[in-house]
């Protein structure tokens, strides 16, 4: 996996170091006003999993993602319908109501009710951990984490929500989940979960230095090169110096394609 030197920064890249500098001076100053590190002595990590879109080995891929990238203790929890045990995963089982689909379910994980306590850091279950993710757990303050949507590729100015990968507090952002219960037909209007979720906490959510989270399709890889085969869209060429920026730890999969197609060195050596 090749990774780009400090000095071969772009204009963009450099403005994203930039950003990191100012969210790590924003975490300094969220240990001051807490009065010390306030880490827990294991971390809660998140996926869901409902229906039949996701197999368990989704899990568990990410499990071994997980165990390869961080020096952090940890727990995974795994939010779904589903009650077949999973090595090395706590499940927390909730029947299908029928109300929600898709990527609406993740929607119940900010439910107080949930039996974990402290901070969550939540990954979707297709994305590929690539680096070192101790950075996304070691989290200070009350802090609500999320992506600035990948948009931001294409529009300088572009504030939104892309839901992929999110840190908070269990129970700080409980109202996300209790809105939408008290009407989810209204809230399911907008396209998708993460719509939901930035339009109740858009004034609290600080988004990800942007080096760290990428798109895979559109940051690391380059959209133009992608093709329609057998209906599915894909990278026909398939690469094993794909260069991974410096600080990255996470290439996010947003529709297609899913990891499992791609052949790209640094996704077939991780997502296993």
């Amino acid at each position: 996996m090749a990774k780009l030197d400090k000095s071969q920064y772009t204009k963009e890249q450099r403005k994203a170091y930039k950003l990191r500098r100012k969210f790590e001076k924003e975490q300094s100053r969220d240990l001051k006003r807490t009065g010390g590190d306030l880490q827990p002595s294991i971390s809660n990590i998140l996926c869901v999993r409902f229906g039949n879109k996701y197999s368990i080995s989704y899990v568990e891929k990410l499990r071994n993602m997980i165990d390869r990238h961080t020096t952090v203790p940890y727990k995974l929890y795994c939010l779904t319908d589903d009650p077949t045990p999973i090595k090395g995963v706590s499940l927390i089982v909730r029947p299908n109501e029928g109300y929600a689909k898709g990527w609406w379910h993740k929607v119940h994980m900010f439910d107080a009710d949930l039996p974990v306590s402290g901070r969550i850091l939540y990954m979707d279950l297709d994305v590929v951990i690539c680096d070192n993710i101790d950075k996304l757990l070691n989290l200070q303050g009350n802090v609500f984490m999320g992506i600035r949507d990948f948009n931001r590729k294409f529009h300088r100015d572009w504030k939104y929500l892309n839901s992929s990968v999110m840190s908070w507090i269990h129970g700080s952002q409980a109202y996300i989940y209790t809105k939408f219960k008290q009407n989810p037909q209204v809230a399911m209007r907008l396209h998708g979960d993460q719509d939901w979720t930035w339009k109740c906490a858009k004034p609290i959510i600080r988004f990800w230095p942007e080096h760290w989270i990428q798109s895979y399709k559109w940051e690391i890889r380059n959209r133009n090169e992608l093709q329609v085969i057998n209906g599915v869209r894909q990278f026909v060429e398939q690469k094993d110096n794909v260069e991974i920026p410096l600080e990255c730890c996470i290439a996010v999969f947003h529709g297609d394609p899913n990891p499992g197609i791609v052949q790209d060195k640094f996704v077939v050596e991780n997502w296993v």
